[in-house]
């Protein structure tokens, strides 16, 4: 193992030799590569910003195209492992931007109704116009949180009022644990909630 060699001794080999240390137990391999595509995975994901996914995690997915890329990169295939990792870096983010565009219809579609808040128990002397004007506040409640969040956040919130822990969150959502914790304290600072 390659344990204590530091990320400069690497600046010579190539990315196939990288690959292979890597697979070999050096995690200083890879974040070699991490830092030498760093700069592609930005360029992959630089005409995808605005399509339902936080910057960060499209790095983070980019990354994890790269990492994906690094163990399944055969030497003997016909592309180089440059062209390979492009191809795999791209095929996450896409996938990535799907998984939240799909989310963000499914919750667009779902009707959110104070109607089907059967389990909200209603003073006696609640009056029918006092209804209407809750209803008007929750939807306007709803409307505003739909808007300051992507489509991610708001996956990550539901699936956190469901009780529902990280790993859930991620299985779920075919996201990491990490991607969830992350969209989590983005919603905590944007809805501005602490804890």
């Amino acid at each position: 193992m390659l344990e204590n060699e530091h990320i400069g001794c690497f600046d010579t080999r190539s990315d196939e030799e990288l690959v292979c240390l890597y697979n070999n137990g050096s995690q200083s391999a890879f974040q070699q590569l991490a830092v030498r595509y760093i700069f592609v995975i930005r360029n992959k994901s630089s005409d995808l910003y605005n399509q339902g996914v936080e910057t960060d995690d499209l790095l983070q997915e980019g990354l994890l195209g790269l990492h994906n890329a690094v163990r399944s990169f055969r030497s003997d295939g016909d592309a180089s492992f440059r062209t390979y990792a492009g191809v795999c870096i791209r095929n996450r983010l896409v996938s990535a931007v799907r998984s939240a565009n799909a989310e963000k219809n499914k919750i667009n579609n779902t009707t959110f109704s104070i109607d089907e808040a059967e389990g909200i128990p209603l003073p006696s002397d609640f009056e029918p116009e006092n209804a209407v004007i809750l209803k008007e506040e929750l939807t306007a409640l709803i409307n505003d949180i739909k808007n300051k969040l992507s489509a991610t956040e708001l996956s990550v919130l539901l699936c956190y009022l469901e009780g529902m822990s990280y790993e859930h969150m991620a299985a779920k959502l075919n996201m990491t644990r990490k991607s969830c914790d992350n969209a989590m304290q983005r919603v905590r600072k944007k809805l501005k909630i602490r804890g």
